[in-house]
């Protein structure tokens, strides 16, 4: 993100949020609300001075509350631009803050801002969160984190700065078990296999035993799952690491309130033996779900979500980036979970998609869209509710198709009842002679 807000072509509006998209490909006006950070960001010299005086200590959502952080804070250290903003959710408004300000960039009054942008093509890529489901003493147990919380323990700018501890007493634990699947692959939590989650739970189990070889790392699941080039080889390298496979599932853990250890109840799938079994930590592997972002991002662009709320394609074969409408495409965890390498591939299948009607400065489309004939029309509405493009209005008591949204698919004019709709190069009276033809009498 640094080197991004480096560059001269690239303008971050981060703390923005998109309240409008309209128009079309090449002439999107996209409109912005830019929320209030109540400091202004040309004039703060990240002294310091504020955070150090503000009373209200709170979790720092970034480090998953394993660190603190105060009211007036930088939300992390790569924030683009690096500067102080005002959690106003927490704020006690004593303003010490703005008594000791030096330079007096501090503004309590400060509103959101509205503003309009015009862009030519627009790529979604609103990221992802992390499935939380209630179980095995997750959120009750503090020895019980998932993944992406051993995530922020094992990174070097981390709370531990890298170290692996106990979040209940700050120890190194020896023995840990990583539950795989959690909630995955389950019709009451996440229907679908992630395919992700494996391959984090073996690369976490790597980096601690690499750190600490005296560790006893253990995995539970149903299955190992890792397709993909090399990662099968380096699901068989963590075995020579020494990390514990179990095929078998969970059935319950328990904290012994004094050591605040946890007893784990195993199953193994190819034994049937159940045994119970105690670990110092236990890390649940639980599945990514699409981000508060990506369903809001939808709403406002008018776009598809598929069942397991990701945003929908427009094929998913041969057209994964694009979605239904002209100039947006879509990347990364937006259209579905996926590891690096596929998130890396896909973003920059966008950026190329996106580019090459920006450098050719045309966009051509068929001519096959749907024409309506308003003097036969009801205005019954189903057509506008059945068109998946929404290329299709009631304006003015007229029925008005946006031509360079529709993509002639033929919902419209299948249900219109008044057979008002036709579509372009394909009306009935062309397909009359040929059904006359094959129907036709055979002479003998």
């Amino acid at each position: 993100m640094l080197e991004a807000g480096r560059h001269p072509n690239i303008q971050i509006m981060s703390y923005c949020d998109i309240t409008e998209v309209n128009g079309y490909i090449g002439n999107f006006l996209v409109k912005i609300k830019q929320k209030p950070r109540y400091v202004d960001a040309t004039v703060c010299t990240n002294c310091g001075q504020c955070r150090e005086l503000c009373p209200v200590v709170l979790p720092n959502d970034f480090d998953m509350g394993f660190s603190p952080r105060k009211a007036i804070d930088i939300p992390f250290p790569q924030a683009v631009p690096t500067v102080y903003a005002i959690d106003m959710d927490t704020c006690i408004k004593c303003y010490y803050c703005v008594s000791v300000c030096p330079v007096h960039c501090i503004d309590f009054s400060e509103e959101p801002k509205e503003f309009t942008v015009k862009v030519g093509t627009i790529i979604i890529a609103t990221g992802w969160d992390i499935n939380e489901p209630k179980l095995y003493g997750y959120g009750e147990y503090e020895n019980v984190i998932n993944q992406l919380q051993l995530e922020r323990i094992l990174a070097p700018n981390g709370p531990t700065l890298g170290h692996l501890v106990r979040p209940s007493d700050g120890k190194r634990p020896k023995r840990i078990l990583m539950i795989n699947c959690v909630g995955s692959r389950d019709i009451n939590n996440c229907e679908f296999c992630p395919g992700v989650c494996c391959l984090v739970s073996i690369k976490n189990a790597k980096l601690i035993i690499s750190e600490y070889p005296d560790a006893e790392l253990t995995i539970s699941a149903i299955d190992i799952r890792t397709p993909g080039k090399d990662y099968e080889e380096y699901y068989r390298r963590a075995r020579e690491f020494g990390i514990n496979f179990i095929k078998g599932m969970v059935g319950q853990v328990e904290e012994d309130p004094i050591t605040k250890n946890l007893i784990v109840q195993v199953e193994n799938m190819l034994s049937g033996e159940v045994k119970e079994l105690e670990f110092d930590m236990v890390v649940l592997s639980t599945a990514p779900i699409p981000s508060k972002g990506t369903a809001e991002i939808a709403e406002v662009m008018r776009l598809e979500r598929s069942v397991d709320g990701y945003l929908k394609e427009y094929h998913a074969r041969l057209n994964p980036v694009d979605t239904k409408t002209f100039g947006i495409y879509i990347a990364g965890m937006a259209q579905g979970p996926k590891p690096i390498d596929y998130a890396v591939s896909q973003g920059r299948g966008a950026a190329s998609s996106a580019s090459i009607p920006m450098h050719d400065g045309k966009f051509e489309i068929e001519l096959i869209r749907a024409i309506v004939d308003n003097e036969r029309c009801s205005r019954c509405g189903e057509c506008v509710q059945a068109c998946p493009f929404n290329a299709l209005k009631i304006e003015n008591d007229m029925l008005i198709v946006d031509e360079i949204a529709c993509r002639g698919c033929g919902a419209c004019a299948a249900i219109c009842k008044s057979k008002s709709i036709t579509l372009r190069y394909f009306r009935d009276q062309q397909f009359e002679p040929y059904i006359d033809a094959l129907l036709a009498p055979i002479e003998e």
